[in-house]
């Protein structure tokens, strides 16, 4: 399946070259604006990997959150697109196409099996 190869390759270049933009505006940005930067960072990465991805970086932020490790600036940003590019491949690489194989395997299926 070359075109999943393809999609696989252009979803972890599209999660990289948004931590990229990120670390590049976050460093060069006055104090006031880098919070908005990190924001911005956050909402592209959950928006990308919902819903499956808001899941896993509430259930990352328990974790550090109980164990005292508060992650600030670009820091934050690296563990938000690490959670959410491991979200979204489990979501689109592995459950989506397990699930349509089970729904189109059903469907095939004469009525009554």
């Amino acid at each position: 399946m070359p075109s999943r190869r393809f999609l696989l390759v252009l979803w972890f270049a599209l999660v990289v070259l948004v931590l990229i933009w990120t670390i590049v505006s976050h460093g060069s940005a006055p104090d006031q604006l880098k919070k908005e930067i990190l924001l911005r960072h956050g909402i592209v990465m959950l928006a990308v990997s919902a819903p499956l991805g808001w899941l896993l970086s509430a259930l990352l932020s328990a974790v550090f959150n109980l164990v005292g490790l508060e992650l600030v600036g670009v820091a934050d940003a690296f563990a938000m697109s690490l959670a959410c590019a491991a979200a979204g491949y489990l979501q689109w690489f592995v459950l989506v196409p397990w699930l349509w194989r089970k729904w189109t395997a059903r469907c095939q299926r004469p009525i009554g099996e």
